[in-house]
Formats: C-alpha cells, structure tokens, sequence
C-alpha cells in the first residue's frame, strides 16, 4: 500500500512538473518533479513509520515495566 501511494505521488510531480517547464525543458521538469514529490512523500512515509515504532517502543516497555 505504501508503495502505491509512493508511485502515484511521483506521477503526480511528473505530471506537474512537466506542465510547468518550458518547451524544451519537459522532460527535465517532469524528472526533477518526479524527484522532489517522491523524496517528500517518502519523507512522510520515513516518519509515520519511526512513530509507529516509537509507539511500540513505549507500549513495550510499559508492559514490562509494570506488565
């Protein structure tokens, strides 16, 4: 699921920075929009993951802490 959601984001910033470069331009566009989209989306994928983790984290050691 969370490569999916990866994919379609780089798509989407192909898509995106292809439409707004100049004419002989496009396919760097689309390329370096592809790029900046799909870092930031995986920046976001990268963080909810470690807050998941970090949650774990803390329910385990409650649970042995006090379990």
């Amino acid at each position: 699921m969370w490569l999916t959601v990866l994919i379609i984001a780089i798509i989407i910033g192909a898509i995106i920075g292809f439409a707004s470069s100049d004419e002989g331009e496009r396919g760097a566009g689309a390329l370096g929009g592809a790029f900046v989209v799909g870092m930031g989306c995986l920046q976001v994928l990268v963080r909810i993951f470690i807050f998941g983790l970090t949650i774990m984290a803390v329910l385990w050691l409650f649970g042995k802490l006090f379990g």
